[in-house]
């Protein structure tokens, strides 16, 4: 396939995904059109004046598209370029997929102990997991993010109790689960942001 050829089909790409923004994230696009590739902002503009919302690519001189600062702090930080986006995507699912050997290990390390319910427990957990990061990375479904959000939640709760239980309660453990927890859920929720917008 020649330059020519796939700048083609990268435009005819764009223009049918950019069909289903609407007009303030088509706008969005226009007044960050420094952070994104050229084939990008000229399919954003072609939208723009089909739509009427400007009248041609000189519009993009205007202050409006000139003057755009990016706020300060975001609780999910904006991703403009889609290199970038998709690069971030790529890290937060292989994350997703390590993440699945916890449950896997603990499971083993109770095998040794002869645990076999606790083993058949922490492979269970871990297999699932691992599958919904799989079947999510091929289809970005968003239904799949309901049951991750539910195995994080009975895996959370499951483990806080057991820590409760323990009779030396440790207070770094109770630490270690609260990370554990919120920073899968910030990268789920994070990873579901970038899907949507992508």
């Amino acid at each position: 396939m020649d330059n020519s050829e796939q700048e083609r089909t990268t435009k005819m790409n764009l223009y049918e995904r950019y069909s289903n923004y609407t007009d303030d994230q088509i706008l969005e696009i226009l007044r960050k059109h420094k952070d994104y590739q050229e084939v990008a902002v000229d399919v954003a503009v072609k939208i723009a004046v089909e739509r009427h919302l400007i009248n041609s690519e000189q519009d993009l001189l205007a202050p409006e598209f000139q003057n755009y600062k990016t706020s300060g702090f975001t609780f999910f930080p904006e991703i403009s370029s889609e290199f970038h986006r998709k690069r971030l995507v790529g890290s937060i699912f292989r994350f997703l997929y390590l993440l699945s050997l916890l449950p896997l290990t603990y499971g083993i390390l109770n095998y040794a102990k002869g645990e076999i319910d606790q083993t058949l427990l922490g492979v269970g957990i871990g297999l699932i997991w691992f599958s919904l990061s799989i079947f999510l990375s091929k289809t970005r479904k968003f239904f799949i993010f309901i049951p991750l959000f539910i195995l994080l939640f009975a895996v959370s709760v499951i483990t806080g109790y057991g820590i409760f239980k323990k009779e030396d309660f440790q207070f770094m453990d109770m630490i270690i689960l609260v990370v554990g927890t919120l920073l899968p859920l910030y990268l789920l929720l994070y990873l579901k942001k970038l899907i949507h917008e992508s």
